[in-house]
């Protein structure tokens, strides 16, 4: 590109009110720091003479473009990186014929990091094509986008995104263990243990037909999730399993299931062990989406223990590198009951009239659920037993709150 601008003897800013943008922008565009969307490199390509570049289905570029996206789907994550970082070398012109596949790559690159941030300027191509390709073809690209917001927790939308890539290819999704995987932790997410663990199960027998030991350890992980959550097996026989995967598999995700073993240890009275393994992950995660979730544990593992000096610590830790919405009301829900100030109508006001209906908005009805067991509770306590009931009604109260209020009743 800046070959043929030099060639017409324009400058950067020249070029840049022929298409209709921003000198910065071209500037970007040729240190290869900014990915254009496909209309306005249309317009460069267009203005500068430059013919479209179209490969042969065997061009080693393509050939590479499609490796890259097969070794995202297996999470076979070195290889991903390989193909990455060589594909980045080349001008995104390039890629002209097959824009729809490298900005899918990209997207997914991002995502199976968890890095919602960077994938979020890919969504838009990404969205494009999967309202205008046909629906063989748009399959990954809806999938794509479900996982996109099931990593944002607006689980409304992952659940959309999901029901309309299998409504449009009901038969891709038979053999699809990828996006059973996702339902798998949609469901955990909202606290469907059994139809979690179905979706879970069929991934499971999926991956392991094709030997994918990436998805097969994340199909592992959701199962003892929501055998945490459900708690019909045995404590010490799930944490040994926990031992047994870091004890055999390296992993991105080991931080993940330390994080998962001190909940384990949690449920099993082991406070000392809970804090040990949550520490671990704490320290090593670099994921801060991840870290901010580990934080809240442990904030509230302090809290059961009483050491409010050092749970309020970790909550203004969190609350430092925290983004996310979600995690702002669940510190700020910890932190109320921790300084006794959940008794007050600001409180309770906040909770009824801004979180609930946060929650309610973006699909997460478990963290819903549980605003209404710490309402319930509330009332109950200053004797508004009418205004309990109700809230007990929508949901009727959950242990390890009611034991967090015990220990920190209202001012």
């Amino acid at each position: 590109m800046c070959k043929y601008r030099k060639k017409l003897n324009w400058t950067q800013g020249e070029l840049a009110k022929k298409v209709n943008t921003s000198t910065s922008m071209i500037s970007k565009i040729e240190s290869g720091k900014y990915h254009p969307p496909e209309k306005l490199m249309s317009k460069i390509l267009k203005v500068l003479n430059i013919k479209e570049l179209t490969y042969p289905e065997y061009h080693p570029l393509i050939a590479q473009l499609t490796s890259w996206q097969q070794s995202i789907v297996q999470r076979n994550y070195a290889t991903a990186n390989k193909h990455y970082k060589e594909l980045q070398k080349f001008p995104i012109s390039y890629f002209y014929n097959q824009l729809a596949l490298y900005s899918l790559c990209n997207f997914q690159q991002e995502l199976i990091y968890f890095r919602t941030d960077q994938a979020s300027k890919f969504l838009e191509d990404v969205q494009k094509y999967a309202d205008t390709l046909s629906p063989v073809n748009n399959y990954p690209y809806i999938k794509a986008i479900g996982l996109y917001y099931l990593l944002l927790d607006q689980l409304k939308d992952a659940f959309t995104y999901f029901n309309v890539a299998i409504k449009m290819n009901p038969d891709l999704f038979e053999k699809d263990g990828e996006i059973h995987l996702y339902y798998a932790f949609a469901y955990d997410k909202i606290g469907q243990a059994l139809d979690s663990t179905t979706h879970a199960t069929t991934a499971l027998s999926i991956f392991q037909s094709k030997l994918n030991q990436p998805n097969i350890l994340l199909s592992r992980i959701v199962k003892i999730k929501n055998t945490l959550r459900s708690q019909n097996q045995p404590i010490q026989e799930t944490i040994q399993e926990l031992h047994d995967i870091l004890d055999n598999y390296t992993s991105i995700h080991t931080n993940y299931i330390y994080y998962l073993l001190s909940i384990a240890y949690f449920q099993n009275n082991d406070f000392e062990h809970a804090l040990k393994y949550n520490k671990k992950a704490i320290r090593h995660e670099k994921i801060s989406a991840l870290k901010v979730r580990y934080i809240f544990f442990i904030a509230y593992v302090y809290a059961l223990l009483k050491d409010d000096e050092m749970a309020l610590t970790v909550i203004e830790g969190g609350i430092s590198i925290n983004k996310d919405k979600k995690y702002e009301y669940f510190f700020y829900l910890l932190k109320g009951i921790i300084q006794g100030t959940h008794g007050t109508e600001a409180y309770r006001q906040k909770v009824a009239e801004e979180i609930i209906p946060y929650f309610q908005l973006k699909g997460n009805m478990l963290e819903k659920n549980y605003c209404h067991a710490i309402l319930g509770d509330v009332y109950y306590h200053i004797q508004f037993y009418k205004e309990a009931a109700n809230q007990y009604y929508i949901y009727p109260g959950n242990s390890y709150i009611s034991e967090l209020l015990t220990k920190y009743p209202q001012k």
